[in-house]
């Protein structure tokens, strides 16, 4: 019996120790592997703008693509945008910003980029839509920034009309805003309507920092708008800032000098008088200012000083040559177009001028051989080749002048001048006088002209027609362009009439326009 009991109680107690062992097994906390904590979105956002201010860039961008892995916003975005900007990687900054814009249309930091480099790449039809989504968006906000992003692409898109209608709406904005005026100004200039940007350039040039390209733009537009008072008061203010450029100066002077105020051109020109070695020009205008005086002299000086600078243009040498011409100076006239053609190269302009000096001169074989060379080298050149013709009428070579007046108008055969021009070097020959009357019969039905009439009366006095030489020589005077010939002319015909004096009187007059017309001179001789 006490055995029994023994071994229950050690039964008993064995299981209350497996019990407890069982409990104490439960209770005890088992080993486990370790978890793994990844680092945050934010901790690698916070990385990227740290490596950003540093200037690594392409670390910025590894750390902000991590923190695109736990989430994605328009900062996140905008910041690898912004870093592929600062790259000058414009694409793949403008793909980051539009990803911006597809999450928050109004991101503003999106906006302002992405139009950005949407001008900047020129593609102006998908910036509009975004400009106008913000303006509409938010209306009573100052938003001139976006207009006049807008009114850029509109321009950069050629719909002129469409910015000049933002920018017009920017001055109203901000009307001392001068970006708004200069650019519309601009715009004309781009439509070709210069003339249309002058309003606008008359509101701020006076405004701005001085700014050599602006007033010259501003001149010129004033200048194309038929503003010719404010043309010269724009430029008399560029002047007053005192540039450094010459150019003001010099379309002060030419303008002044072309309109015969010389007193004016004068007043600038001495002001830059010192500085001529700094330009042929400066030399150029002393000796038109010279020719203004009268001053022979002077106005050789000018033009050796100017024929020395290796920049000397075309408009020197004509404008020169011509003026001695006309004044008879036929020397230093030839001088001149040797010159041009030693500086410029034997041209047809000054091949065809000093022939005609040489003409003058009475060295017709020179004349003639110059000519020859103008037409072999421009065959095109129908003055010419009519000069060429003149002069074979003035030394009677008949028929040279005939062939040549013959191919000037198969040429040109409903030419009213060459018709003109060939009856009267027939009647000059004394010629054909038939062929001639007919043809200028032809001229007078399309123009009429003291010119024309002369030639008519001309070629009935030549065939003797004295009476009707005179009816017709008369109509001549009738029109603006009476030159000393058709005076002359008139002379020979009354002296056929026998009417002295009326002729003696005649003669006068065609000395008077031309003091060197030889045959008024030899007339008024034989009828002492």
């Amino acid at each position: 019996m006490r055995m029994k009991s023994t071994i229950f109680s050690l039964t008993a107690f064995f299981l209350l120790l497996s019990c407890g062992s069982q409990e104490l097994i439960i209770n005890t906390p088992q080993e486990k592997a370790p978890k793994h904590y990844p680092t945050s979105g934010i901790t690698h956002f916070m990385y990227g703008e740290i490596y950003r201010t540093s200037g690594n860039y392409t670390y910025a961008n590894l750390e902000y693509r991590k923190a695109l892995e736990f989430d994605t916003t328009t900062t996140i975005l905008n910041a690898i945008g912004e870093s592929y900007r600062l790259m000058g990687k414009h694409k793949q900054a403008t793909s980051y910003f539009e990803k911006s814009l597809m999450l928050d249309p109004n991101d503003e930091t999106a906006q302002f980029n992405v139009l950005d480099l949407y001008i900047k790449e020129l593609r102006y039809e998908e910036a509009i839509p975004i400009i106008q989504h913000k303006l509409e968006s938010d209306p009573n906000n100052d938003n001139a920034e976006y207009l006049q992003r807008l009114a850029v692409c509109y321009r950069g898109i050629r719909q002129y009309e469409s910015a000049l209608k933002i920018l017009d709406e920017l001055i109203d904005l901000k009307p001392n805003y001068s970006w708004s005026y200069i650019y519309a100004a601009e715009i004309m200039l781009e439509d070709n309507h210069i003339a249309d940007a002058a309003p606008y350039l008359e509101k701020i040039a006076r405004n701005v920092p001085p700014n050599d390209k602006l007033y010259e733009f501003w001149v010129r537009s004033l200048f194309e708008s038929n503003n010719i008072e404010g043309m010269l008061s724009a430029l008399e203010f560029w002047l007053s800032r005192e540039p450094e450029s010459l150019s003001p100066y010099f379309l002060y002077i030419d303008y002044q000098f072309r309109t015969k105020n010389y007193e004016a051109g004068n007043k600038i020109l001495d002001i830059i008088r010192d500085r001529w070695q700094e330009n042929v020009r400066i030399s150029y205008f002393q000796g038109i200012s010279a020719m203004a005086r009268g001053d022979v002299d002077k106005v050789w000086f000018y033009f050796k000083r100017a024929d020395e600078f290796p920049d000397a243009g075309p408009d020197l040498y004509l404008y020169y040559g011509l003026w001695f011409w006309e004044k008879d100076y036929l020397k230093k006239a030839e001088t001149i177009a040797d010159r041009a053609i030693a500086k410029l190269g034997p041209g047809a302009r000054w091949l065809h001028m000093k022939a005609m000096i040489s003409l003058q001169l009475g060295d017709y074989a020179s004349a003639e051989q110059l000519l020859i060379k103008v037409i072999s080298s421009d065959s095109t050149n129908l003055v010419a080749r009519e000069d060429l013709a003149n002069l074979y009428v003035q030394i009677n070579d008949a028929e040279k002048a005939d062939d040549l007046y013959k191919d000037l108008l198969v040429a040109l055969p409903e030419n009213v001048s060459v018709l003109n021009n060939y009856a009267y070097a027939l009647a000059s020959l004394n010629i054909d006088l038939g062929r001639a009357l007919d043809m200028v019969n032809r001229a007078l039905k399309v123009e009429r002209s003291a010119a024309y009439y002369d030639t008519k009366a001309w070629i009935l006095y030549r065939q003797n027609k004295y009476n009707q030489a005179l009816k017709w020589i008369k109509k001549a005077f009738e029109y603006e362009d009476v030159s000393a010939d058709v005076y002359s002319h008139q002379g020979y015909i009354l002296v056929a009439l026998n009417k002295a004096e009326e002729a003696r009187a005649a003669f006068r007059v065609a000395l008077k326009i031309d003091p060197n017309n030889i045959d008024a001179m030899n007339a008024l001789e034989e009828l002492k």
